[in-house]
């Protein structure tokens, strides 16, 4: 399996392409600077920061681990996409890592946004990102009220195969090389998750699979993962805060 981990550098040095009428790139650099001091602004203490790309950098993917927003199972994870050829609009979103994965694992994000690079986005993005960080403390308690509800819902192997099939044929979150590893860990798995055949379980799993996921679906295919296992939950998502930008639930 490819894995994209990234230097700091490399995305650094990957050319900026230029602006346009209708195209208003935002670097990189500018995205790693304004999240680190969005999240000193709000009285996080940074863990760890993680990068990820493809096409020579030209997209990428920064993870934000959070060292004082944390329970024994999780932290707080804060995360970004960004392209420099037109193929991602800029995005952003809250989660959370699993601590006994060490993959990155994100299990629920609320009040992502979103934006194409266009108009106003070069003088949008640091607001935004400013006042998107302040609520992710908030976001972070709503994860782990979802995580124990499904740690409460057992599924027997029908209920997990249902599940796990409809996410490759209905969903297509996952494909068949990922397939392959939730069949493993289904039988053998590789963490104890504390919380044997639950739907928190499979969850888990999941993500365990979607690990070292293409940067460029990496963030979509955890978006649409994390509302298939809200749904499944019967549980309903409300976004915490409402910055003055296009709302959107997101799992990585």
């Amino acid at each position: 399996m490819e894995n994209y981990n990234t230097a700091r550098g490399m995305l650094l040095a990957a050319p900026l392409p230029s602006q346009t009428r209708t195209y208003k790139p935002v670097s990189h650099e500018q995205l790693m600077d304004l999240t680190l001091e969005s999240i000193h602004q709000a009285g996080f203490t940074l863990d760890q920061e993680l990068y990820t790309s493809a096409r020579d950098g030209k997209v990428a993917n920064g993870k934000f681990t959070i060292k004082n927003v944390a329970d024994s199972e999780m932290q707080l994870q804060i995360g970004w996409q960004n392209s420099y050829d037109k193929s991602l609009s800029l995005k952003f979103a809250i989660g959370t890592r699993i601590f006994i994965c060490s993959n990155g694992c994100v299990s629920g994000d609320y009040g992502a946004f979103k934006h194409k690079h266009v108009g106003d986005i070069q003088t949008f993005t640091p607001q935004a990102i400013t006042e998107y960080i302040q609520g992710a403390g908030e976001a972070f308690t709503r994860i782990q009220s979802e995580r124990e509800s499904m740690k409460d819902i057992v599924l027997n192997r029908r209920a997990q195969a249902e599940l796990i099939g409809r996410m490759i044929i209905e969903e297509k979150f996952i494909e068949s090389t990922q397939l392959n590893i939730i069949r493993r860990e289904l039988d053998n798995p590789t963490h104890d998750y504390n919380s044997e055949n639950s739907l928190w379980e499979l969850y888990q799993f999941t993500t365990f699979s979607m690990k070292e996921t293409h940067p460029s679906l990496w963030m979509n295919n955890h978006i649409d993962a994390h509302k298939f296992f809200l749904d499944a939950a019967g549980l309903v998502s409300k976004p915490i805060r409402k910055p003055n930008v296009q709302l959107e639930l997101f799992a990585v």
